[in-house]
């Protein structure tokens, strides 16, 4: 697999297998399975073992069980497993077969450790704390026998809660490589530190060789980035434990790699890095007069406050804040991305009708929806509103192009007539008046999937907020605000804006969906 001295002197595989049983399944499927290459005594030995004394099981999925093997393997015994993985598909190192779908090798990757940024895959990699990994991954590509963790978000985070509690592999940040299986190649041939000397600004590099590998000349390459721009970049020759590599004075982010020429390998990165070059500190007197006041109550008497008050404090900068004149203004761009780009894309529209022309700036915010449906909602939209009705479902929803898609309606049942009677009957009497006006559709339903429900009696929660969710899509959950009802769209000032977090959104509507799941929620399904 490799030779020795090159990126380290491995003897062993260290495998964490986490698979699930299912009671359809006579053998256990894997969720995720990870080969670390390490150093170890030649007769080390590590038989297999499950890390968690009781199986995992998860509240949502009935009838599933997961656990959690680990066992430690001489390379030349596991190559042959290797070999079985790619040609057959099967996977039994441990000594039991592990049901693995059909996986496709993707292209080997580097994995640096962290600095200012995030690398995500290191939530599952073992320790790459120091000059990174080479990995080799198989994916499973459909993730078809998966699909009940990717359909209920929440159990995801579950099991991956779970998981954790006995191995730092974290699931839930990273679901794209569940069914995956792993194999991560540390490099230990040497360890590499990357730094900056603050009067200079030139890169700083220490690297201390394993004790069994002859030093060798190596490459540091090192780039600065501003603004997707490239603001500096050096090369040298590193042939000695400790170089400075002088690089322009700027702002931005610096990468810097150390390159093995002759073999072609990457043997460290830094990943991006910045550096402290300024502190801001703030020092306040606390204390002083305080601010007392007091209101009129509804009895008569009144509410009395008391507010802190210390002046505002002051302010000192140590260490060179002025290194780059742009800086302030690029930092304080007022629009960071161009207001007609994020128009066209729906990601941020306003709505400001004028006298008059509220219900042709309704029709276009309707069709707004409609575009953002078509553009998303392949396999799913959802819409989530207070005062949802029939006729705001028929305008929007009913528009979806693609067969058989996941199209999801609640309601609190808030559109009806204040009438005398308890909110309860109000409710009921709404949603019969929906089911009416469903009956009295003219249609071929053709190839549609629409279930509506609304929220009546003590379940679930009364909801304000008016969103319309795509849980699955290429690029993950993504949540619009609408800023108004369905039924009020362009007819007041509201702004329809793309939202952060949308996974979280969608898990809050999956989790009151379930708890509205009685007849009395029903208000209409097809098929």
């Amino acid at each position: 697999m490799h030779r020795a001295g090159l990126l380290g002197f491995y003897t062993h595989f260290e495998v964490t297998e986490v698979f699930a049983s299912l009671p359809d399944h006579a053998q256990p499927i894997n969720i995720f399975t990870i080969l670390v290459a390490e150093e170890r005594l030649t007769d080390a030995q590590e038989q297999p073992r499950y890390l968690n004394p009781e199986r995992i099981v998860l509240r949502s999925l009935k009838g599933w069980s997961f656990g959690i093997k680990r066992y430690l393997k001489p390379i030349a015994e596991l190559v042959p497993s290797l070999d079985d993985l790619c040609s057959s598909g099967i996977w039994h190192a441990s000594g039991h077969s592990l049901s693995v779908a059909k996986l496709v090798s993707i292209p080997a990757q580097f994995v640096p450790a962290e600095n200012a940024g995030s690398v995500p895959i290191n939530r599952v990699l073992k320790n790459n704390f120091w000059s990174g990994s080479h990995i080799f991954e198989w994916v499973d590509t459909t993730k078809t026998r998966l699909k009940a963790l990717f359909d209920d978000p929440p159990a995801l985070q579950e099991l991956s809660e779970a998981v954790r509690k006995y191995v730092p592999i974290g699931l839930a940040g990273l679901s794209d490589r569940v069914g995956n299986i792993l194999v991560q190649l540390p490099v230990t041939v040497l360890k590499s530190k990357f730094g900056e000397m603050r009067e200079t600004g030139e890169l700083t590099v220490d690297i201390a060789w394993h004790p069994k590998a002859p030093p060798r000349t190596l490459r540091v390459l090192c780039e600065t980035e501003d603004d997707g721009a490239i603001s500096g970049f050096n090369s040298r020759n590193l042939d000695q434990p400790q170089i400075l590599l002088p690089m322009q004075d700027g702002e931005g982010l610096r990468r810097a790699v150390l390159w093995d020429e002759p073999n072609g390998l990457l043997l460290a990165a830094s990943g991006e890095m910045s550096f402290i070059r300024s502190i801001e500190l703030a020092m306040q007197i606390v204390g002083g007069e305080p601010r007392v006041f007091s209101v009129p109550n509804a009895t008569g008497g009144f509410d009395n406050y008391r507010v802190g008050v210390s002046p505002r404090p002051v302010k000192n900068i140590v260490g060179d804040a002025s290194s780059n004149p742009v800086r302030e203004w690029r930092q304080s761009r007022i629009y960071r991305e161009e207001a007609s780009r994020l128009r066209q894309s729906r990601a941020f529209k306003q709505y400001l009708p004028q006298s008059g022309q509220q219900q042709a700036l309704h029709e276009e915010a309707i069709e707004d929806v409609r575009f953002l449906i078509r553009q998303n909602g392949q396999d799913a939209t959802w819409l989530w509103d207070p005062y949802l009705s029939a006729d705001d479902i028929i305008r929007t929803l009913f528009h979806c192009p693609y067969a058989d898609a996941d199209l999801r309606a609640l309601s609190d049942a808030q559109g009806f007539e204040a009438e005398q009677s308890s909110t309860s009957t109000s409710k009921t009497r709404f949603i019969e008046q929906q089911r009416a006006f469903f009956t009295g559709i003219k249609s071929n339903w053709s190839s549609l999937r629409l279930e509506f429900r609304a929220r009546i009696g003590m379940a679930g929660w009364s909801f304000h907020d008016r969103f319309l969710l795509f849980p699955v899509t290429r690029t993950g959950a993504q949540v619009w605000s609408l800023g108004t009802s369905v039924n009020g769209l362009g007819k007041q000032h509201h702004i329809l804006q793309r939202v952060e977090d949308g996974q979280l959104i969608c898990d809050a509507f999956e989790d009151l969906w379930r708890q509205l799941d009685q007849p009395e929620h029903l208000v209409w399904k097809k098929p």
